[in-house]
């Protein structure tokens, strides 16, 4: 049965001790008026909870109407290759790039723990179809920053479920793993429903990255659109 916080506990897995990292809600309370306008500014890297991993034992699985978003497995494999192949036509790879070979390593380690750690995570409709593939980096786990990365920046944002997979992962990040900051990178021809997509869910702007990317084409800019715990929180409040 799935828990409250999207995790199903393994039939093997103790839960009172392996599952614990999950069983406690991340809560953040604020009082109006104080001299912080951002709830989570008051702690200091002394006192702040600990890190809630993720790890490949926990079963985890996010809904958000119409979508399930859960770690990708070998399990996978046949619906993932359907996936990549409508993706090639529209990005192009290095020469040499084992796309297939990058996934199954992927699985393997998919995981949130230290430093440069990577989820590997698919969306799927309500008959199972891979719609997109994401990675969640852990950029830097004393920050509690993370990056969230696409296969691709191509295409609809409308069939891929964008939105639905945000909200249900940015409260998971958030208020169960711990996380302070999450951001994207894009480049300047992403899709204009992708970043309207970032803005509906309470991403900013954070500027241009000159020269950050490097592929066959040469130097490429990036655009950084990031989300913080307190801006989500504070945009969560106000919607309910």
């Amino acid at each position: 049965m799935t828990r409250p916080d999207g995790l199903m506990p393994e039939p093997t897995q103790n839960t009172a001790s392996d599952g614990a990292a999950f069983a406690t809600s991340f809560i953040v309370s604020f009082r109006p008026g104080t001299a912080s306008s951002h709830p989570m500014n008051r702690y200091l890297p002394t006192s702040l909870p600990p890190l809630r991993p993720v790890l490949r034992r926990h079963l985890l699985r996010l809904q958000h109407d119409p979508i399930v978003l859960r770690p990708l497995q070998r399990a996978d494999l046949f619906a993932w290759r359907r996936h990549h192949h409508q993706v090639e036509r529209g990005v192009v790879f290095p020469d040499g790039f084992d796309a297939e070979a990058r996934f199954l390593a992927g699985v393997q380690r998919s995981q949130l723990q230290y430093d440069n750690d990577r989820l590997l995570l698919g969306t799927f409709n309500a008959d199972g179809k891979l719609l997109d593939q994401l990675n969640v980096r852990l950029d830097c786990a004393h920050a509690r920053s993370a990056e969230l990365h696409w296969l691709h920046t191509v295409g609809c944002a409308q069939q891929r479920q964008l939105q639905a997979t945000l909200r249900a992962l940015c409260p998971f990040l958030f208020e169960q793993v711990g996380l302070r900051r999450v951001y994207s990178m894009l480049a300047p021809d992403a899709s204009s429903q992708i970043v309207d997509t970032l803005h509906s869910i309470g991403f900013k702007q954070e500027g241009v990255l000159r020269d950050h990317h490097l592929d066959e084409a040469g130097w490429q800019d990036r655009q950084l659109y990031a989300l913080t715990a307190p801006a989500w929180l504070q945009r969560q409040s106000a919607e309910n």
